[in-house]
């Protein structure tokens, strides 16, 4: 009796399992479509159409996952930014002082920006979606920022200050590296005002942006996003 009553409660719930992941699976290819659109287009039409015949969906199935091309491309910028902190954390998540895991950090995204600078002309114009409560941002700064605060090594009034604080100047740099070619020292100067604008004093800025990097830039894997769109740019 007891096995006939959790059979169907097993396979209830392997269904629903099933649905989980191709519904995440559709959305994944939905999003990467848009960005082979958007890589080849630009990001300042509309793209909807296009996605929708680049991943060979019906215009319904599009519309279940995304109503509007402003919120597709915030989905294509979450995975992207994702992609790239993901990759970071791996890089510098093991290091001692919180402080030195966010500025090692932040100079290791502007870098790898700097070197895709077709995804950071796509970031400054989709920005970060920092109310996305599954996005690595708020997954891994909160906490490396909290852990600097019980330090000492920032002064701010809260996380969320700090994180605002961080992510807006780290989006005006983005800018910057996507309309120009700025000098190689750039990540390092704009990282230093960013740890000065939390309350770290200069000198300590200065030494924590002349520290050593693990890696010049994040060594993307080929089949990331950001790398494939390098390919696609440079193809074109």
């Amino acid at each position: 009796m007891n096995a006939e009553q959790t059979e169907p409660i097993d396979s209830q719930n392997h269904r629903t399992r099933v649905g989980i992941e191709r519904r995440q699976k559709m959305r994944t290819r939905l999003i990467e479509s848009a960005f082979v659109v958007f890589s080849r287009m630009g990001v300042d039409v509309s793209v909807i159409d296009d996605v929708i015949a680049e991943a060979g969906v019906s215009r319904g199935t599009f519309y279940n996952y995304f109503r509007t091309n402003t919120e597709l491309m915030a989905a294509v910028g979450e995975t992207l930014s994702d992609e790239l902190v993901g990759l970071i954390e791996e890089t510098v998540g093991g290091l001692d002082d919180p402080v030195e895991i966010l500025a090692t950090g932040l100079r290791l995204f502007l870098r790898t920006a700097s070197a895709y600078p077709h995804f950071a002309d796509f970031i400054w114009r989709a920005g970060f979606n920092l109310d996305a409560a599954g996005s690595l941002i708020r997954t891994y700064l909160p906490r490396h920022i909290a852990a600097s605060m019980e330090r000492g090594s920032l002064q701010v009034a809260d996380v969320f200050t700090a994180l605002e604080v961080m992510m807006g100047i780290m989006l005006a740099a983005i800018f910057g590296i996507s309309m120009r070619a700025p000098a190689d020292d750039y990540p390092e100067r704009i990282v230093q005002h960013i740890l000065q604008a939390l309350g770290v004093q200069r000198q300590e800025a200065l030494r924590l942006t002349a520290l050593p990097l693990p890696l010049p830039a994040i060594s993307l894997p080929a089949d990331s996003l950001i790398a494939r769109s390098h390919q696609g740019k440079a193809a074109s």
